[in-house]
């Protein structure tokens, strides 16, 4: 997208060094869809090498199909911004170096299917990057579950996301809040993985799945390492289960309430067969924990050690 208010645009660099959406069309007060106007704000941001794009106000923008976030651009929004997704698409697409921060996504359409934030193994993730997500809430406001909140994605051979901090997020409504998923490279000796990825204080409620992490055991596919402190897991009549989890060492803390709502022996975490020395700290009951796979760690209420 080339649509650009050049001068409107120059003078935020002067005065601000970031740029505004609304000095590109966007406007918060209507029901006319802002994609391309925020897109095009992106698009001259990562251009110039400004690096940083805000959405600022208590106001709602409409977003009617998905926008990709490039390398280096900070997308900041104010505490109580809106992005209302009218549709089904993948609502944005972070690439590596750029970040999130602050914000609502709202999902109001009930044919949403989608991922809301994606990110794709293809721009190799990697410990030195400043990739980040923090302080987003992400909610489905229809009664549909269906999509999922964050993805993170390693498709193919040499496709890897790692060491990526997401940061203070609240997803609700989904059929899958949070999913890690790294495929089976078709070329031998090839790779893929979603490894080492830290998620701090993350709050997940009413999903179907609120955690999946889809891999294999180990390589050439595997999503290990990642750890979820300080998580806080509501689950609702509609959940199916709280974590699912293959490969090895991943860690979660945190606390997983109202147990009571789900069928006695469902299993609300799943260790499956593709799992080895992952660990779990909740509250949850031994009960409701299901252990396919090797050498796995949970603690219980009723246990100071796991199996």
């Amino acid at each position: 997208m080339e649509k650009y208010d050049k001068d409107a645009a120059m003078t935020a660099i002067v005065e601000g060094e970031y740029v505004n959406v609304e000095e590109f069309g966007a406007n918060g007060n209507d029901s006319k869809d802002d994609s391309e106007s925020i897109q095009a704000a992106i698009d001259y941001s990562h251009k110039y090498k400004i690096g940083k794009v805000k959405i600022l106000g208590n106001r709602t923008y409409i977003v009617e199909q998905g926008l990709v976030l490039k390398n280096g651009v900070e997308l900041e929004f104010g505490q109580n911004t809106k992005i209302r997704v009218a549709g089904d698409f993948k609502v944005i697409d972070v690439k590596k170096n750029a970040s999130i921060s602050n914000g609502i996504f709202e999902i109001v359409d009930d044919q949403f299917n989608s991922d809301v934030i994606y990110l794709d193994g293809n721009q190799r993730f990697w410990s030195w990057d400043r990739t980040q997500i923090s302080n987003v809430t992400i909610i489905n406001l229809t009664d549909s579950h269906k999509g999922t909140g964050l993805h993170l994605y390693a498709r193919e051979s040499d496709h890897f996301i790692s060491f990526i901090n997401f940061s203070n997020l609240r997803i609700a409504g989904f059929h899958t809040g949070v999913k890690l998923e790294a495929d089976k490279p078709k070329e031998k000796d090839k790779y893929s993985f979603v490894n080492g990825n830290r998620f701090i204080n993350l709050t997940l409620d009413d999903c179907v799945r609120c955690i999946d992490i889809n891999s294999s055991i180990s390589i050439p596919n595997e999503s290990s390492g990642n750890q979820f402190s300080g998580l806080q897991i509501q689950l609702s009549e509609n959940t199916e289960q709280a974590i699912r989890v293959t490969g090895s060492d991943n860690r979660f803390e945190g606390v997983i309430w109202d147990s009571h709502i789900l069928k006695e022996n469902l299993a609300i975490v799943e260790f499956k067969t593709d799992s080895m020395r992952n660990r779990l700290d909740s509250n949850l009951r031994s009960d409701f924990i299901k252990d396919r796979g090797k050498n796995n760690y949970y603690t219980s209420p009723e246990e100071d050690s796991g199996v």
